[in-house]
């Protein structure tokens, strides 16, 4: 079966899973061109972000990753992931954070605890009317907000999300399409294909800053490949961070390769 067909089929799948609600798409036609509409706003959005992602690090970036690696140094840290946290611990990053994102932080952990940030919220706000439109209440932003957030979690356990279809539909179920039927029953239907491919996008930005990053990795190793992640994106770096147990964690997500497709 065609991965677009499917998809459609998921979003119906979706429909049928709200208790109560019946209803039947008058125009297929509709549904085909929204969904159209949708995947090439996808495909935007993750060309954009790919290119944003992969932009050099700038003269100040770059002096600043000379100032932690001097820091490594100093603080002879071994090649385990975990000492890099007492590396972004130091001054000369949590005095960039300020300049990045206009806030304070005692500590890398710190930051970390802090997400989703007001920063990061607003980032995913734009990147849910990038690929799904605007038009949304202030109410139904702060749902698709709060499910951007737990599907980019969820989306740090399994390669595939549609190869975990019952996770997924529970995933929608709790977060998403019930708090939706509190704010407007009646117009959930007119948001099926959203709510059906809207983890797709979610996840697929995990996968492109992991690809970015595992290429970081590779390429200048340990501390410096993981540096330069954290000074390039400080925001995704420390909200991807903050998905995991520790570092070790982090970093062995990093380096996992998607399986080959069959």
């Amino acid at each position: 079966m065609k991965k677009p067909i499917f998809l459609i089929l998921i979003g119906i799948g979706v429909a049928l899973l709200v208790a109560g609600v019946a209803f039947v798409v008058p125009w297929f036609g509709r549904m085909m061109e929204e969904m159209d509409e949708i995947h090439t706003q996808q495909a935007e959005h993750k060309r954009e972000l790919r290119v944003s992602a992969r932009e050099p690090l700038n003269e100040e970036q770059e002096k600043l990753l000379a100032q932690l690696l001097g820091v490594s140094q100093e603080m002879e840290t071994s090649q385990n992931a975990s000492d890099l946290e007492a590396i972004l611990s130091s001054e000369p990053y949590l005095t960039y954070l300020k300049t990045q994102v206009g806030q304070d932080y005692a500590d890398f952990q710190a930051y970390i605890d802090a997400m989703p940030t007001e920063d990061m919220k607003t980032v995913a706000l734009t990147r849910i009317n990038s690929v799904l439109g605007a038009g949304k209440s202030d109410k139904e932003l702060q749902i698709w907000s709060n499910y951007y957030f737990i599907a980019r979690a969820w989306g740090t356990t399994v390669q595939e999300p549609l190869e975990n279809m019952k996770e997924l539909n529970k995933l929608q179920q709790t977060h998403l399409i019930e708090p939706l039927m509190e704010q407007n029953p009646e117009d959930l239907s007119s948001k099926i294909l959203q709510i059906g491919l809207s983890s797709m996008f979610m996840t697929d930005d995990n996968k492109v800053f992991q690809e970015v990053w595992r290429d970081n990795l590779e390429i200048h190793g340990e501390p410096e490949g993981l540096l330069r992640c954290a000074v390039a994106s400080p925001g995704e770096f420390t909200l991807m961070r903050s998905f995991f147990a520790d570092m070790n964690a982090f970093q062995t997500w990093i380096l996992t390769r998607p399986e080959p497709e069959n």
